[in-house]
């Protein structure tokens, strides 16, 4: 058979959701350190920027506007644009372009605040080139602003031109996340691979798995006892077959010779009626053995399906009347005490079959004009139907072994008297079948005390 999976793993999952949290987290930790050295990195400059500025306006201070543009002229700035703007915001003096050419400057947010708070700096940022500028601005004693500006690279232009090297670090972090996750992944499935399922309960696997792993076990167990009845269902069963087998073989035998006598003209005129009789009688215990061998298959079966109330008086009273006749052959004399009221839920044949199997095993086992006391009685939620008799009783040892099939305590009266063996078997599974027990006490008479008990019927 092909073995048909959905290609879903649990280590496949765990680490694909590791590798994948755990690369975008390093990726976007390396462009967040990344973006915050470059914001450092501009945070020292613009203070870097406002400190050349302010010492350059403290050099101008007192001095005359064209003693200023002298001075301005004559600073040593690299990089650096020198703008000096007049009270009114008129360009006095610019180090790259002609100061007349340019318009005026009061609304630059950076003239205006260096106006209002004696200094102040600015970042406008060009959308095309790449490149931020810089500005830095610083009030002069006269009312005059001088600023100084600087052209840097914006962070889009910083991160392209470290291309390569970002490249580089998102293989390094690629390298990391894939091995990192593997090495979780195996340490977090070892644990799943290492459950031993022939006792589960006994692994150190994690908390979450306990209640699995006890309902696996509970499975385990069941498993084994259903194996365990199943293999002894099958031992009965076998026992059970090679039992009738050798059940049917005597009265086979014995209906095949004296057919056999007759057919070979062998057999006297005036003993055909005797040996048809034999015949007659043993085909009867083979009828009697076959209907009791089906009744135990349909209760092995559980094929009860039938669910009235049944009175066991009635039922009782039926069975009198049926083994009436056998007790009179052996002088045993019935006595009952029925209470009509009692009932149980089930089917009433079958009832009548358990009652009929335990009268009639009281009369085989009794002594010659023994006595039988049959009673019915209710005793808290259960009704009572106990068969008592005045025979020798049951050894305590062997109390249980006499609801097995085929078995008799006393093998040699059991044939004379034409029981099959089966009797109290099929009382015993009849009385589970409603759902119920039969148990052997002593009588007080000195016999055996059969008593079946069965939940009663809700009124």
């Amino acid at each position: 058979m092909t073995k048909v999976t959905s290609g879903k793993t649990l280590s496949g999952r765990i680490f694909a959701l590791l590798f994948s949290l755990s690369f975008v987290v390093m990726l976007v930790a390396t462009v967040a350190a990344t973006a915050a050295c470059f914001n450092v990195y501009e945070k020292q400059a613009e203070e870097l920027l406002l400190s050349q500025a302010e010492s350059c306006a403290d050099s101008l201070k007192g001095e005359t506007a064209d003693e200023m543009i002298a001075s301005l002229q004559d600073l040593p700035l690299v990089e650096v644009r020198c703008t000096l703007v007049a009270e009114d915001g008129t360009v006095l003096y610019d180090s790259e372009a002609e100061a007349s050419a340019m318009g005026n400057h009061a609304d630059r947010s950076e003239i205006a605040q260096a106006k209002e708070g004696g200094s102040a700096v600015a970042l406008r940022k060009s959308a095309t080139l790449g490149f931020d500028t810089l500005y830095a601005a610083c009030q002069i004693d006269s009312g005059m602003v001088l600023r100084l500006a600087e052209t840097r690279t914006s962070l889009a232009s910083f991160l392209a031109g470290m291309s390569w090297q970002l490249l580089i670090s998102l293989l390094v972090i690629f390298l990391v996340s894939l091995f990192a996750s593997r090495a979780i992944t195996k340490r977090i499935v070892q644990p799943l691979r290492e459950i031993d399922l022939s006792d589960p309960l006994k692994n150190a696997a994690y908390e979450e798995l306990q209640p699995l792993l006890g309902r696996v076990d509970e499975q385990r167990r069941e498993l084994e006892e259903q194996n365990d009845e199943l293999e002894h269902a099958v031992a009965i069963r076998r026992e059970f077959t090679s039992n009738v087998s050798h059940e049917m073989k005597t009265p086979l035998q014995v209906i095949g010779g004296y057919a056999e006598l007759m057919e070979a003209g062998m057999v006297k005129q005036e003993d055909v009626g005797r040996f048809a009789g034999l015949i007659r009688s043993e085909a009867e215990s083979m009828r009697v053995l076959i209907d009791d061998v089906l009744t135990l298959s349909r209760l092995d079966e559980h094929a009860q399906t039938t669910m009235n109330p049944v009175c066991l008086a009635q039922v009782c009273k039926r069975v009198m009347r049926r083994l009436a006749a056998q007790a009179e052959e052996r002088d045993i004399t019935l006595v009952d005490d029925l209470d009509e009221s009692v009932r149980i839920m089930g089917d009433e044949g079958l009832a009548e079959q358990l009652a009929y199997n335990l009268v009639d095993n009281a009369i085989r086992y009794n002594k010659q004009g023994g006595r039988i006391w049959l009673t019915v009685r209710s005793e808290g939620s259960n009704a009572i139907l106990s068969v008592a008799d005045e025979g020798p009783g049951v050894p305590p040892e062997l109390r249980e072994r006499v609801f097995e099939r085929f078995y008799r305590v006393d093998t040699s009266r059991s044939r004379e008297t034409g029981g099959t063996g089966l009797g109290l078997a099929i009382v015993k599974h009849g009385a589970e079948s409603f759902g119920g027990s039969v148990s052997i006490n002593d009588a007080e008479s000195g016999g055996a005390c059969f008593v079946f008990r069965a939940p009663l019927a809700s009124s």
